[in-house]
């Protein structure tokens, strides 16, 4: 019979009295947060019950009640229960109201059904009170494994002894009891040499520590080296272990420990001893001699042990798992030696943080000599855990592999739900007792943990590992159950169980296992489409044959499709969201040369049927299938299979693989790759890969420049821009490489391009430059560079602002020196004589800007001739702004250079004037701007005034005007700024328009914008809406709020007119409004109207925090004042309290202590109160392990302590139960954020 059946038998027998006494001995341990317990139902100094309603009660700190009742009567069983429960909320029974009562516990020593449990939970359906049960089976399963002291004392069952023992005994003990499976205590001390020192240092400084970390990282063992330590120089203390075995502990701690003495006491796995509170006891005891406790405990526990120890202040240390780094030095450091960082990946990966694992796959890999000798470990872990695998008793049945198994499958099994785990242990024929027993066992050897009601493997290494020995290569659990019974709802842990175990112990051991199985399956479910999608996708790497035709059939099925020519674009992110199910199950096969070459010609053949497909074909090869450092191992195959069958294609004229094959020699023919690979833990890592110039990888080149020499004429224009691809200037070249590309290069510059194309000769002139500047060199070279220059290409020369003289930009040490000479040669270059040089140097200069497609420096270049043209000849330059105008402005050019120089006579001016106002053109109105800025101060002319004002009158599209040059207009206009702001405003007004004022106009200008202040809110109003970072510092705005401060309250109206959901996400800095004078009133108006317009709901920092950041000295008082004031005015309105918090919170949280107190004294309406987010409405996001219950429940902490410190006495009772109620809320949020990472991930 096993422990838990015997303790059910204890449980089915027991007398009501005897049973009563057990469950209040239990509810106690388990609800350790009372403020009162009451046994109404027991008779005092007897185990006999009395008649009370309820059996039990305890009162909580909150003032709410958890209402306990009993049962043992079977034959009555639900009956009687209902019954129970009617009295628990009959009022007169009990006088206790409903809305006290939190909670109702029924303890029975029989089973319920769940129709019997809802029936129950029905009649609490109209309240709030929470029901619990537990029944026989829940009670047996708490007993077995968290209370076996109970099950002694009131079931007679024999305890395991109980030792407080030596470090030595310890150590013996721990080994012995772990049974080889954790790493033995006795093993050298490596890597923990910093953590070693904290250690040493926290103990001699305090003395109650506790060190915390994940199972398996070594805790222990820092913990006796570090006491070791301390011993070895305080020769005044002594040290002992508890080695806990579910005794009462205080008789051996008083035995052991001599009060004059003084010791350290070390307590292992913390979290495992229900008799803690017996150590903290002990711990408080009087004692004359100093006692250090030092406790390890894991860290989901840490809470529940912190709050234990949190009156002794303990120390707390975090203890992480050596990281892969530290991992990477001891494999790379003697006697290991290994410095392949191959070998280090696989290492890692294995180790997962275990050191000791660590240690035995590096001696494997010296040995091996070899990395593919780590792609099977099944030895090495065989060999890890020799002694739990042996055949020595225990474990002869293998029933505990078969439990590892299904538990590292589920990754997690809620063991105390008898009927979920039943089903799955009924369906390997494995008893659920037997079950429950083996994970206690396990539970011991810290092969698996046991919390929050489930039970994992705590380490994924050793999760992969039971996976593999008991469902492959034991076969002590059919996969084929497995697979039939939980594929379908369970299909990503298939993927994440026999993956790491294909990776780990080799794909043809776990291939031949599973194989029969997985085409048993497909050849049942291949009919359905979707399923079958589902599966291949997970088990394509097994089943390539099926795959393979079952791609083959749908194409088949699909109709032909004739196409000219075929699109191999996309945007970036374009297959991020949604991909097509063909080409993602056929893109698996990408990755690995078998089969490759079936799959690449299935996509094709795919893509030559769907070709809407074939830009995410492209990225999928480009994704998966570029040169990488595993290739090496294979000589780079994969790229050779697929432009194997790229090339024959081309030859073959085929039109769908001649597309791709232009398209992706773009990518190969690079040098280097950038690769982004999934790490472990939920990282990732990049890297650049550089193509080696080997042998392989220079036939792979050739046959690819081969193909475009042999195919250039058939395609000429693919074939050329191949070439300018291949040109692009990039930092990752390989000099090698590029060297011996270039011959070929040169054969097809010589035989296919002609100087008497500009593109060609720019190419060639491109291409020698870019292999002379990465020291690549051929002796065709200065013949090249000789024949490929014509009359166009020397134009470009001059034109072109990055080069002068053959000689690039970056080439020249001085910039301002290299502008200079730039601009002389321009300047020097282009002088015409007559207009047919005027219109040949313009279709040149617009045929080169729009093939080099270069804006800016183009259009300084033609500013630059025009001007020197002008200068020289003024008809001539003339002729070349009636050219440009002519044209409609197709080259975007607008006039400066030439402006600032020849509008400084009144003939010439006019003649510029009229032939711009003569015609309509792109880029009129910024010509006539230009004209403005630059027009010399002796022609300014009430003409030009007028013309201004049309010009702004008379623009359609988005333009900027800037101020400071037209200020000169204001001797003959002083109302033009006005006059001109004025037409801006109706001109946005009526048409929608975009005309921006500069950002500095309302700072800079404001004293010359008139008295108009409605005129001038509008602009401003307009001009906030049009640009975001409008008037950044606020000058602006001040300058208007000193004219009128209700302007404040209108602007930020405004703001609600484009703001949809709300203007809290501004940002804005409002500040300098407290450089107005009493600004206060519209303020206050001013928090009214967004209270109105936009609720508040505690989430991220609210908009009014704008007019309070990083004020100082008088500003910030009165700030200060105005929200006390505005407290005390608005208390009993939580809208607008709310707004003050969220203010202090944020922007001035010196002031939140004396906010809150201030309201407590104004009210203490506990439902006000509530409405406040006191604390906010969420938290941040934090790097690290962070719980943000714990987060809440300290905030809410640290409320509580500050209404502590109110005057107002008992009037805040209600508040701080409101208080208590948050922080006990906010625990058990804490709790379900440390069940949810229990059950998460490794």
């Amino acid at each position: 019979m096993s422990r838990l059946q015997a303790i059910e038998n204890g449980l089915s027998s027991i007398n009501q009295a005897a049973f009563q006494n057990l469950c209040d001995s239990f509810l106690t341990l388990r609800n350790s947060n009372y403020s009162s317990f009451s046994r109404t139902g027991s008779q005092t100094g007897k185990q006999k019950t009395i008649k009370g309603t309820p059996d039990t009660f305890l009162l909580l700190p909150n003032g709410k009640y958890i209402f306990v009742e009993y049962s043992t009567n079977v034959s009555a069983g639900v009956l009687k229960l209902q019954d129970d429960i009617k009295k628990c909320i009959d009022t007169k029974k009990t006088g206790i109201y409903l809305k006290q009562i939190s909670e109702i516990i029924l303890c029975v020593n029989f089973n319920l059904s769940t129709d019997e449990i809802q029936r129950l939970k029905d009649l609490l359906v109209n309240t709030r009170i929470l029901l619990t049960v537990y029944t026989l089976d829940a009670l047996a399963i708490e007993l077995h494994l968290n209370h076996r002291d109970l099950t002694h004392e009131y079931l007679g069952l024999p305890l395991d002894t109980g030792q407080i023992v030596s470090i030595d005994k310890f150590i013996d003990e721990y080994g012995r009891v772990s049974k080889g499976i954790a790493t033995p205590l006795s093993n050298t001390f490596l890597h923990r040499e910093k953590e070693l020192q904290e250690l040493k240092q926290t103990i001699s400084q305090n003395d109650f520590i506790i060190l915390t970390g994940a199972p398996g990282i070594g805790k222990t063992k820092l913990a006796l080296e570090g006491i070791k330590s301390f011993l070895s120089e305080n020769l005044s203390y002594g040290a002992y272990c508890v080695s806990y075995k579910h005794h009462t502990l205080l008789d051996d701690l008083y035995q052991y420990f001599d009060v004059d003495k003084d010791y350290i006491l070390f307590v292992d796995d913390a979290n495992r001893i229900d008799a803690f509170n017996q150590i903290t006891g002990f711990y408080k005891s009087s004692r004359k001699g100093k006692l250090k406790v030092i406790i390890t405990v894991r860290d989901y526990a840490f809470q529940d042990i912190g709050i234990h120890c949190q009156e002794f202040s303990p120390q707390r240390i975090d203890l992480e798992k050596l990281t892969d780094e530290q991992i990477i030095e001891i494999i790379k450091a003697s006697p290991f030696n290994i410095l392949n960082s191959t070998y280090h990946k696989e290492i890692v990966r294995i180790a997962d943080g275990n050191p000791r694992l660590a240690i035995m796959t590096a001696l494997l890999a010296k040995a091996k000599q070899d990395v593919y000798a780590l792609y099977d470990v099944t030895d090495l872990f065989e060999n890890y855990f020799t002694t739990f695998i042996a055949d020595d008793g225990e474990f002869a049945n293998n029933f505990n592999i078969k439990c590892l198994g299904l538990i590292s499958f589920f990754y997690t099994i809620p063991y105390k739900n008898r009927e979920i785990t039943s089903s799955i242990l009924n369906n390997f024929s494995l008893d659920y007792s037997a079950f429950i027993d083996a994970i206690d066992r396990l539970d011991k050897l810290e092969l698996v943990e046991i919390q929050f009601e489930h039970v994992k493997i705590p380490e994924q290494n050793l999760s992969t590992f039971f996976f593999y020995k008991a469902f492959i290569k034991d076969n002590l659990l059919s996969f084929e159950v497995l697979l039939n019974k939980y594929f379908e709802n369970n299909t990503s842990r298939f993927r994440d169980s026999v993956i790491p175990a294909n990776n780990t112990f080799g794909y043809p051991k776990v291939m031949e296992e599973l194989k029969p199985s997985l085409q048993s399956y497909w050849n049942t479910n291949k009919i359905d489409e979707e399923k079958a999608y589902r599966f291949l996708n997970t088990f394509w790497f097994y089943l390539p044959d099926e795959t393979l035709e079952f791609v083959y059939e749908l194409i088949q099925s699909l109709p032909e499709k004739e196409m000219n020519t075929y699109n191999v674009t996309y945007e970036n992110n374009a297959f991020s969201y949604k991909t097509n199910n063909v080409i993602k199950l056929i893109g698996e096969f990408f990755h690995y040369p078998h089969k490759l070459k079936d799959a690449l010609q299935l996509a094709f053949e795919y893509t030559r049927k769907e070709p809407e497909h074939l830009p995410e074909l492209i990225h999928k090869i480009r994704e998966n299938m570029t040169f990488d450092r595993d290739d090496e191992q294979t000589n780079f195959t994969r790229q050779t299979a697929l432009f194997q069958i790229l090339i024959n294609g081309l030859n073959a004229k085929d039109k769908l693989l001649s597309t791709v094959f232009y398209e992706l020699a773009k990518t190969f023919l690079g040098f280097s790759f950038h690769h982004t690979k999934n790490g472990r833990k939920m990282s990732f890592y990049m890297y650049h890969y550089h193509v080696p110039n080997i042998p392989i990888i220079q036939l792979f080149r050739k046959n690819v420049w081969d193909a475009i020499q042999i195919n250039f004429q058939i395609n000429p224009s693919k074939s050329f821009e191949l070439l300018q691809t291949y040109c692009h200037v990039h930092p990752d070249v390989s000099k090698d490489v590029m060297q011996y590309d270039i011959q070929m290069l040169v054969e097809i510059i010589q035989q296919q391009l002609t100087p008497n194309s500009f593109e060609h000769c720019k190419y060639v002139q491109d291409q020698v430059r870019w292999c002379k500047r990465n020291s690549v060199f051929h002796s065709s070279f200065p013949e090249l560079l000789n024949k490929f220059r014509n009359s166009i290409y020397e134009t470009f020369l001059k034109i072109d602002w990055d080069r002068f003289r053959d000689k690039e930009i970056y080439e020249f040490d001085d910039h301002r020196e290299y502008e200079k000479l730039k601009e002389a040669e321009i300047r020097s270059s282009f002088i015409f004589n007559d207009k047919e040089q005027v219109i040949q140097f313009y279709n040149t200069f617009v045929y080169l800007k729009k093939l080099t497609k270069n804006e800016w420096n183009y259009t300084t270049t033609l500013d630059h001739v025009i001007d020197e043209n002008c200068t020289k000849n003024f008809q001539i330059g003339f002729e070349l702004f009636r050219v440009v105008i002519e044209n409609n402005n197709e080259i975007n050019y607008v006039p400066r250079e030439v402006f600032k120089n020849h509008l400084k006579e009144s003939q010439n001016a006019e003649i510029i004037w009229n032939i711009i106002e003569q015609n309509n053109f792109v880029q009129k109105p910024l010509w006539e701007l230009s004209f403005y800025d630059y027009l010399d101060d002796s022609l300014l002319t009430l003409k030009y005034v007028q013309s201004l004002m049309n010009t702004v009158s008379s623009m359609n599209d988005s333009y900027t005007i800037h101020f400071d040059k037209l200020k000169r207009f204001l001797v003959i206009e002083p109302k033009l700024f006005q006059i001109i702001l004025k037409t801006i405003v109706e001109k946005n007004e009526k048409d929608r328009g975009k005309i921006n004022v500069w950002i500095n106009f309302f700072s800079e200008y404001f004293d010359l914008l008139g008295d108009d202040i409605e005129l001038i809110k509008k602009a401003y109003i307009q001009q906030d809406k049009i640009h975001n970072h409008f008037d950044f510092e606020g000058k602006g705005m001040l300058n208007i709020l000193k004219k009128d401060s209700n302007f404040l309250l209108e602007y930020i109206n405004s703001l609600y007119d484009v703001k949809q959901f709300g203007i809290s996400s501004d940002h804005k800095r409002l500040e300098f409004v407290w450089q107005v004078e009493e600004i206060e009133n519209v303020l206050v108006k001013t928090f009214n109207l967004i209270i109105k317009k936009e609720p508040y709901f505690g989430i991220g920092e609210h908009f009014c925090n704008a007019f309070f950041r990083n004020l100082q000295g008088e500003q910030k008082e009165r700030a200060i004042q105005f929200l006390y004031n505005y407290l005390k005015t608005n208390y009993t309105s939580s809208e607008k309290i709310n707004i003050v918090v969220d203010i202090v919170r944020h922007s001035m949280r010196e002031s939140f202590n004396d906010i809150l107190l201030l309201f407590l004294t104004l009210t203490q309406d506990k439902d006000v109160f509530a409405k406040i987010w006191w604390r906010g409405n969420g938290g941040s996001v934090h790097s690290g392990d962070v719980n943000f219950g714990d987060l809440e429940a300290a905030d809410w902490r640290n409320i509580l302590s500050i209404v502590e410190r109110s005057e107002v006495g008992i009037k805040l009772i209600p508040i701080k139960r409101y208080i208590n109620d948050k922080i006990e809320h906010s625990l058990k949020q804490a709790d379900w954020e440390r069940e949810r990472r229990f059950l998460e991930r490794y």
